[in-house]
This record gives C-alpha cells, structure tokens and sequence, in this order.
C-alpha cells in the first residue's frame, strides 16, 4: 500500500514550535540558574524572548559558548559541597570534571 506524501510543515507552524521551544528552554534556564518559581520565570522568559525579537527577529543569533574560566567560576559560585548533581546537570558536565575544577580551585598551577 503505498504511504501518503510527507507534507512540509507549514512556515507559521514552524515558527509556532520554534517559539515554544525557545520560551520553554529559557523558562527553564532561569528556573535553574535563580531558583525562581515557573510562573516568574516564565514572565522574564517572556520578556527575553520578547526583547531578543524586536531587536533581532528573523535574524539568526549567534551564542557563543561559555569560556572554560567563566564556566567555572559560575559552577565554584554555585557549589556549596552538597550540590554536586545538581552542578553536574546544570552545567552539563561529568563529576571527574566538577572534581578537577574543584581540584584547580585549592591547588592552582603555577
């Protein structure tokens, strides 16, 4: 039997995912880098989002990646010695090396 064609999304249902995952993903981001409750992270989602459009939608944006230093002062800031899963999943990153930033941070090199 033969399979009915693929249709191609439209460009406005595109866009719609497109939003709901960018609101979804910074929702989430400020939940975990504040601690905030869903609803007030959505709201600043909501303003990120609605800033970033107006000043560059239909633009592609470039993010560039964090510096290995500026990552782990974030992560030596954010670890209070209890939290080390959840430092792991936050910044994506192993335990060995959450141990060896900690490691650098009591014996740094010369």
């Amino acid at each position: 039997m033969e399979q009915p064609p693929v249709t191609k999304p439209s460009i406005s249902a595109t866009e719609d995912d497109a939003s709901l995952t960018l609101q979804y993903e910074v929702t989430a981001i400020v939940r975990e880098r504040t601690g905030l409750h869903e609803t007030q992270a959505g709201e600043i989602a909501a303003a990120v989002i609605a800033g970033l459009s107006a000043r560059y939608g239909g633009d592609r944006l470039y993010v560039p990646v964090l510096r290995k230093e500026q990552r782990n002062a974030a992560i030596l800031q954010a670890f209070d010695g209890t939290n080390r899963a959840e430092i792991c999943r936050r910044f994506g990153i192993s335990q060995s090396t959450l141990y060896k930033i900690l490691k650098r941070r009591r014996c740094p090199p010369p």
